[in-house]
């Protein structure tokens, strides 16, 4: 007579099914939150960016100038760094925290307005970290801090910006960038195709003369 017990356990190609389906799944999920994570990180630099030219628009409306501090480095390529991002903490323009003394940029943003990347730098090293710290390998925290220029002579025209060093004009009082993850600033027209980010929609802007 046969036996019609039912077996026992998995057998080994069973268990090897199971544990190909179970990696599987886990790969997936992995690949899909790096994806995410990614998305949110590019999503809150984009953020950031728009909202640091928002501020930078809204304090020459209400001053009816460019602050010193601003305009000494925002004709071309001006990096965003605590000396220039000054006025916008004291205005309130952006949530900059300031010192007791109320002159220098402290804490995260003791180095100027920086992206994500580094900020988990500065976090990291605390009150130690420095523009020259290195991010994602290669590129430095400066590389991470947020460009600017403006418009200088008030026509409504930023004018001769250097943008990954190209030089482009772009119809904004103020306009900010910010490399990507990579910390890498493309030249303007292959930046596009690039994970750079910027204030301004290619329609805004033109190759200056």
């Amino acid at each position: 007579m046969k036996n019609t017990s039912a077996k026992n356990g998995f057998t080994l190609v069973e268990m090897l099914v199971v544990i190909g389906i179970i990696t599987l799944l886990v790969g997936a999920s992995i690949s899909g939150f790096s994806k995410m994570r990614a998305t949110a990180e590019r999503a809150k630099v984009q953020e950031l960016v728009s909202n640091t030219a928002t501020a930078l628009a809204a304090l020459y409306q209400n001053e009816g100038a460019w602050p010193r501090r601003l305009a000494a480095n925002g004709a071309s390529d001006g990096v965003l760094d605590a000396n220039a991002a000054l006025p916008l903490a004291k205005g309130g323009y952006l949530s900059l925290t300031m010192n007791s003394e109320g002159t220098e940029l402290d804490g995260l943003d003791k180095l100027g307005v920086a992206d994500p990347w580094a900020v988990a730098v500065i976090k990291r090293k605390g009150r130690s970290a420095s523009e020259s710290d290195i991010v994602n390998g290669e590129y430095t925290i400066k590389d991470h801090l947020l460009h600017y220029a403006l418009d200088m002579d008030g026509d409504g025209v930023v004018n001769g910006a250097s943008v990954g060093g190209e030089s482009v004009s772009v119809r904004a009082s103020a306009i900010v960038w910010c490399a990507g993850k990579d910390g890498k600033m493309e030249p303007y027209s292959k930046g596009l195709k690039k994970d750079d980010l910027y204030s301004w929609t290619p329609g805004m802007a033109r190759k200056a003369d």
